[in-house]
């Protein structure tokens, strides 16, 4: 089973991913804010994070990088509604693989997930 760690200040964005990820057998954990996703890092693993990057408090890139100093090894997504180009190259220099523009596709979020190497994450 892949771990997937959401972290959005929108719930309806955070339950959508955690519907639709957990319907593909992932086990989701999610979070409205960047401390609240440290905080569950220090006490959970994941394969795979989704960020966005406009967070309140420290921004999606700042969470993205402290908690790439917790879970090294996991994938790293960000996501933006708002295209702010400077924070996405930030991003994806500090190891994002990608930034997903909002609204995204259910494809791309499930191509990801898939790409964890996940066998029970089915697409």
């Amino acid at each position: 089973m892949i771990d997937v760690l959401v972290v959005d200040d929108e719930s309806e964005i955070t339950e959508f991913m955690t519907d639709l990820l957990e319907l593909n057998r992932c086990r989701v954990f999610s979070a409205l804010r960047g401390e609240d996703a440290i905080d569950l890092a220090r006490k959970n693993s994941f394969d795979i994070a989704f960020i966005d990057i406009c967070l309140p408090g420290i921004d999606g890139v700042e969470t993205m990088t402290s908690l790439m100093e917790i879970v090294p090894d996991a994938r790293y997504i960000l996501m933006t509604g708002a295209c702010c180009e400077e924070r996405i190259d930030e991003g994806i220099n500090a190891g994002a693989l990608r930034c997903l523009i909002k609204p995204f596709q259910i494809d791309d979020v499930l191509e990801f997930v898939a790409g964890s190497g996940a066998n029970n994450c089915q697409t």
